[in-house]
């Protein structure tokens, strides 16, 4: 979002007059004053990066991976870069970067297959998942409720929409200060793994903890995606002050219908 800025210019001319005896002679002079202004921009970039080969640092994300059962846990032992040292991880860090000239409010959005996931409610349990995002890590801590504000007055930011068919949970999180110019955010998740209970019988994808579930998803492509949105920052207080003035409440990026907003 541009802010307008009109320029103003302000001419000054000053003109001395002097007579002496006979003679008039005009002693001039004149200076000006160009009083310019550069309008604000916002530009974001939605960054995707995967570990490097040593597990050292990133490199740009390379597209589809295969899910596979994680062996091992995403919160053990880690690698130098901090991601999970586990089997079958999938690296997915995403980060946003502000290469507009003005400061930012950031909001970040996580769309999971509902298929795959526990779902919303009283009861949500994110251990009871079929799909797993991780949150983005900082050094050693998570960025979870630190850089990355996922609830609102202790409530999941979510709501519900179809996409190409497919029903998806979408999960939210707000930046906690406004990014300045040039500036990246920390990590907003960092990867996806499949459950370890996942398996396969006679042919179909199960999860003996979800004996009901229909994981015929897992058949085909499964996507979830990521949107960040921005706002500049001069004016607002917040991110979701900004984010209701500029897009209005209850705004989904993908344009689908929504609903169950938390």
């Amino acid at each position: 979002m541009k802010k307008k800025i009109t320029a103003l210019c302000l001419c000054v001319a000053l003109l001395a007059v002097a007579v002496v005896g006979a003679s008039l002679a005009y002693f001039t002079d004149n200076a000006q004053a160009d009083n310019t202004f550069t309008a604000g921009s916002v530009k974001i970039q939605l960054i995707e990066e995967q570990s490097n080969a040593d597990h050292t640092g990133f490199v740009p994300y390379d597209g589809e991976k295969v899910l596979m059962p994680i062996v091992g846990s995403a919160q053990g032992e880690k690698y130098p870069n901090g991601q999970p040292a586990a089997k079958n991880y999938i690296d997915k860090v995403v980060t946003i970067k502000n290469n507009g000239n003005s400061a930012a409010w950031i909001r970040a959005y996580y769309a999971v297959p509902s298929a795959l996931d526990d779902g919303f409610g009283e009861s949500f349990n994110a251990g009871m998942n079929i799909l797993h995002g991780n949150f983005g890590n900082n050094g050693d801590k998570t960025t979870y409720e630190n850089e990355w504000k996922w609830k609102n007055n202790g409530k999941w930011q979510y709501f519900e929409t179809v996409m190409d068919g497919v029903s998806y949970n979408v999960y939210f999180a707000d930046y906690y200060q406004p990014l300045a110019a040039g500036e990246t955010t920390e990590q907003f998740i960092c990867g996806v793994y499949l459950d370890k209970n996942v398996d396969m019988k006679d042919g179909k994808y199960i999860d003996p903890r979800h004996p009901d579930a229909d994981l015929s998803i897992l058949e085909g492509t499964v996507h979830y995606p990521v949107f960040a949105v921005a706002v500049q920052a001069d004016g607002f207080d917040s991110a979701a002050a900004a984010m209701d003035a500029a897009f209005g409440a209850n705004y989904n990026p993908w344009g689908t219908p929504a609903t169950n907003w938390q």
